[in-house]
């Protein structure tokens, strides 16, 4: 069982601006149980917690919650693992699968 923090798509500086938002992560994990353990663990607040949906419906796979950079780097200290947006959707495809949920 694994803990995993991403780096939320779409988030580039602003063009013709010196503007360099501050990218905000997602964590999440294999299991529900785990994600909430290692969430309070960080001191995360359960409501901030995102179910992953599907045509609007809760999916039973696992959703995850939102992180600005300093959570992410605490996340990473207490044993996250850093994973590409790509990795994350390639893992939520393969948890979807045998449930016959499409995932965008």
């Amino acid at each position: 069982m694994t803990v995993y923090v991403y780096k939320f798509e779409g988030q580039r500086p602003k063009l013709f601006t010196q503007a360099y938002p501050s990218p905000w992560h997602g964590l999440t994990a294999d299991t529900v149980e785990e994600l909430h353990s290692f969430a309070e663990l960080l001191g995360l607040s359960r409501q901030f917690y995102r179910p992953l949906r599907s045509d609007g419906v809760e999916t039973p796979l696992v959703g995850h919650y939102e992180l600005a950079p300093g959570e992410r780097d605490r996340a990473v200290k207490n044993g996250a693992k850093p994973i590409t947006m790509r990795e994350h959707k390639k893992m939520l495809r393969q948890q979807a699968a045998p449930f016959g949920i499409k995932l965008d």
